[in-house]
């Protein structure tokens, strides 16, 4: 509706049910730039687990 150009400038954050098992297919997808990570947060091995996949796949792409 406005363009390619403004659409590449709005950051998307997918924040559903975001945890170590699934947090790879979301980081993964072009056209997510984050994930808002609720109650996985509350585990503090979990939430590191997130943050180094995260981490992971972004230096590969």
């Amino acid at each position: 509706m406005w363009g390619g150009e403004n659409a590449d400038e709005i950051r998307i954050l997918y924040g559903g049910s975001v945890n170590v098992s699934n947090v790879a297919e979301f980081i993964k997808e072009t056209q997510i730039d984050g994930a808002l990570v609720g109650g996985a947060s509350l585990k503090a091995a979990d939430f590191v687990e997130i943050v180094r996949q995260t981490e992971k796949i972004k230096q590969q792409s």
